[in-house]
């Protein structure tokens, strides 16, 4: 599994307990959020893949995956570096009470992750292992540990937010990201005087 990831999880409630459950794919909803979130350009649906391999995608693909009560979106044209910069947009597309934002690029170092809750950014960080702390807003979550690399915290991250870890070390009730279904589309934006 790639080591690197941008992943946006939009849910009602606990995300890890929906995706613990292997939800249903909708599809029909997954073209519905990913319009919402690229309004204008061309969408051509180009396939489905499983989320463990959609969780680095090409710039120009979003991968969606939209179920009962969570809908996940992988998309770096929608990754800012610090978190607070998510686009408003963006950040409401889901239109649900939750919002996890979860990014890491193991060969920069980097890690990123922010939540919101009905709106109200709650946690953001942005670290790297140089030039260091770019980003720092709201209370510490009890899974982070002062001092940790950037890519143990990133990793750390994603198992405490999203239930999962790219690094392996699979306990017995970690989400499979290897059962989770996602659409892939390929974003053209649209060029100026073109007829939409």
């Amino acid at each position: 599994m790639a080591f690197n990831d941008t992943l946006v999880v939009y849910s009602d409630g606990n995300p890890i307990d929906v995706l613990r459950a292997c939800p249903v794919l909708d599809k029909p909803a997954t073209r519905v959020l990913a319009e919402r979130l690229f309004p204008g350009a061309t969408l051509e649906e180009i396939g489905d893949e499983l989320l463990a391999d959609a969780l680095n995608p090409p710039q120009d693909v979003v991968y969606v995956g939209s179920f009962a009560g969570l809908d996940l979106v992988c998309s770096w044209a929608l990754t800012p570096q610090r978190p607070s910069q998510l686009d408003p947009a963006v950040l409401e597309a889901g239109g649900r009470k939750q919002v996890l934002l979860h990014a890491a690029h193991s060969d920069a170092e980097w890690c990123s992750f922010g939540l919101w809750r009905d709106g109200t950014l709650l946690r953001a960080l942005s670290v790297c292992a140089d030039p260091g702390v770019l980003e720092d807003k709201g209370e510490r979550l009890a899974f982070e540990a002062a001092g940790e690399h950037p890519v143990e915290l990133g990793d750390r991250a994603l198992q405490a937010l999203i239930g999962f870890s790219c690094a392996g070390h699979d306990r017995l009730d970690d989400v499979d990201p290897e059962l989770i279904p996602v659409v892939a589309y390929r974003v053209t934006a649209t060029t100026a005087g073109t007829a939409s």
